[in-house]
């Protein structure tokens, strides 16, 4: 058994269709005879962008950079680093850049293409806030939410600075649907930092260990179209709690046999 990994929650933020932050959502959660808002696409303000560059950003890349502004709150970008997990990246540029290349090859768009890396993300999050931190871009799949904890909580404990967890997806487009479907726009981020005494924020405490994990979905049964429909809204039951719900907890697959297992807990 590992060694146990504890962080606090110190901020979050969200970005979902109908529900473009975070107090957006805290106040839909609260009124339980609201229906989930309908509809695939989020209109992320990525307020922390220059004018350019968010013209011409990928809508996964807006939406990743809107819920990590709000996650960031008042804290100053430049010293604290990011993980950035996405399970299919931007599908719309990814399918415009396909049917490019099957139709007419020598017109791919140099700006499309750049776009197109994984790491797009976190690239625009280091210009937009003039950070040097360090930045991880990873996939991992469907499943994305254990393997990206865990490394934000291994880099708060060996950096003893807070952490931005940045998930995200957009909804899928074109002949991709079929292979990666996403039915939904959905980012979230959390900023994790070293648990002080008598602080507030959710406490979260994770150990590696064998088995396979269990289900994780959320306690509001309004809540499951979305983690269904998009890889990142796997993050929604911490929300959840985020939010004032009961503690519990969760084992997310981390592949090999072994699962992340996180304790929650209000501070006293």
């Amino acid at each position: 058994m590992s060694a146990v990994l504890h962080v606090a929650v110190t901020g979050w933020g969200l970005c979902a269709p109908g529900l473009d932050d975070a107090a957006a959502f805290a106040d839909w959660l609260r009124d339980p005879t609201r229906a989930l808002p309908g509809g695939r696409s989020a209109r992320p303000a990525a307020a922390c962008m220059a004018p350019a560059e968010h013209r011409r950003a990928p809508h996964a890349v807006r939406l990743a950079l809107e819920a990590a502004t709000q996650a960031l709150g008042t804290h100053h970008a430049t010293s604290i680093g990011a993980v950035f997990c996405s399970a299919f990246g931007d599908m719309a540029n990814t399918d415009a850049i396909l049917s490019t290349l099957a139709q007419t090859p020598d017109q791919v768009s140099p700006t499309r293409f750049t776009h197109s890396v994984h790491n797009a993300a976190a690239g625009h999050w280091s210009m937009a806030t003039a950070s040097h931190a360090s930045m991880s871009a990873l996939a991992c799949g469907r499943e994305g939410i254990g393997p990206a904890l865990l490394a934000a909580l291994l880099e708060v404990r060996a950096s003893a600075a807070p952490q931005l967890l940045v998930l995200f997806d957009a909804a899928d487009a074109g002949a991709l649907a079929d292979a990666a479907p996403c039915a939904l726009d959905f980012a979230v981020a959390l900023l994790l930092a070293p648990i002080v005494d008598d602080a507030p924020g959710l406490r979260l405490h994770a150990r590696v260990q064998a088995g396979h994990a269990s289900p994780n979905a959320p306690r509001d049964t309004r809540l499951q179209p979305w983690y269904a429909g998009s890889p990142a809204a796997r993050a929604l039951p911490l929300l959840e709690i985020c939010l004032g719900a009961a503690p519990r907890r969760f084992t997310w697959p981390l592949g090999s046999g072994t699962l992340l297992s996180l304790d929650c807990e209000h501070p006293p």
